[in-house]
């Protein structure tokens, strides 16, 4: 969005839509247009806040590029159609909270010669279709790199808190993204009212959308079994397996109560970054709070979906004590229980992987629980579903 496009007054979908085509030259979305419920559910969240007129110019810049790259998605399909046929197989899909070991875990996944991550760069911009030729100098690439130095200039801390890295996999909420359904909006902006609907609605089209970004990263890029991940997919496994019906899906597992101020803290100091003064995003207790109830409202929905064994047989459980303790031997039982081939080249380059000095976002950040109320939570109380079922994979011992 330009300039003279940033609003001044209030966030309008149809307008955001209009900026979008006139940007593009393109004004066709395809039949499924149930992205625009969750547009629409953004845009009414940043207007009830106090702080609208703060967000507004950063929401619609994010918005509009969005929608930009939807048109052009689907501008693709209608000149290629044969993108639309290129299959999803058995998608091995990592889940479960965040701070439970999912990223090292897909990070180690993404690492078999024969696996298909998404990388971080082309997700933030699937648009022209990544190609082979070009695949280690895409501009892009260096446009990623920049705005993460720019970022960790400005916050420094968040290196201990998540390693960033363009080259890297990318997870499922920032593709849920084109479709407006993802937990990264609230993660920037806090929209309270849209996070409460993301939680506990059933958004449709999601992984109509999903699957459009693979198969545009597939296109022209490089092929393999797509390996996944994302903590909220919780809150959709039947609409995961829906679409997916032969997925492999890990879930991990660490006490929440260990997350809550973790998690709470570096979506604050990611929210400093661009709104260092605005405290209604700021406030930690009541980011914890939110924290909660997303994320718990996401373990006991999944607990209940898996409560279905035709869903629980898509299913291996998976210990943070596990996967930090013995990763290799986790990698290992993941593969025997979902039939995969284990070769001695994965092997290697997950031993290489392990030895390897990895100084950020594996280590241990700073905060203080009390800022953020955590004992008010009483979260070794909550989520009664999940910790009945999955209690014993809870301890770090």
């Amino acid at each position: 969005m330009t300039v003279q496009d940033a609003p001044r007054t209030r966030l309008d979908a149809a307008e955001l839509c209009v900026a979008a085509e006139r940007n593009t030259g393109l004004s066709e979305w395809g039949a499924d247009k149930t992205f625009l419920t969750g547009l629409g559910k953004l845009v009414e969240a940043v207007e009830d806040m106090a702080c609208a007129d703060r967000l507004r110019e950063a929401v619609a810049a994010q918005a509009v590029a969005l929608l930009e790259t939807r048109l052009h998605l689907e501008d693709d399909a209608r000149n290629n159609p044969q993108i639309l046929l290129g299959p999803i197989e058995r998608p091995l899909i990592v889940t479960g909270l965040p701070r439970t070991g999912t990223t090292w875990l897909f990070e180690l996944l993404a690492l078999d010669p024969v696996c298909r991550a998404p990388i971080d760069w082309e997700v933030q911009s699937p648009w022209p279709a990544p190609e082979m030729a070009t695949w280690d100098t895409d501009p892009r690439i260096a446009r990623a790199e920049a705005g993460y130095a720019a970022m960790l200039a400005a916050a420094p801390e968040l290196a201990t808190m998540h390693h960033f890295d363009a080259r890297g996999p990318q997870e499922c909420n920032s593709i849920t993204q084109y479709h407006f359904a993802s937990s990264n909006f609230w993660a920037s902006f806090a929209v309270p009212k849209y996070i409460d609907w993301l939680t506990h609605e059933r958004p449709e089209g999601v992984f109509n959308t999903h699957r459009r970004v693979l198969q545009q990263l597939q296109w022209k890029g490089p092929r393999g079994r797509w390996t996944l991940k994302s903590p909220p997919h919780l809150l959709m496994i039947d609409d995961l397996l829906a679409a997916y019906p032969d997925a492999c899906i890990i879930q991990t597992h660490r006490e929440p109560a260990k997350m809550v101020a973790s998690l709470a803290n570096m979506i604050r100091a990611l929210r400093q970054v661009r709104f260092p003064d605005v405290a209604e995003i700021l406030e930690p207790k009541a980011l914890a709070r939110s924290v909660r109830g997303h994320f718990g409202a996401a373990l006991e929905r999944g607990t209940e979906s898996r409560a279905d064994p035709k869903v629980d047989k898509h299913f291996v459980d998976v210990a943070y004590r596990d996967t930090v303790g013995d990763p290799i031997g986790t990698v290992r039982r993941i593969y025997d229980a979902f039939d995969l081939p284990w070769t001695a080249v994965y092997e290697q380059r997950l031993r290489d992987h392990i030895g390897a000095q990895h100084s950020t976002g594996h280590g241990k950040h700073i905060y203080n629980m009390e800022d953020f109320g955590i004992a008010e939570l009483d979260l070794p109380r909550q989520f009664p579903a999940y910790r009945a079922r999955f209690g014993d994979l809870l301890s770090d011992a």
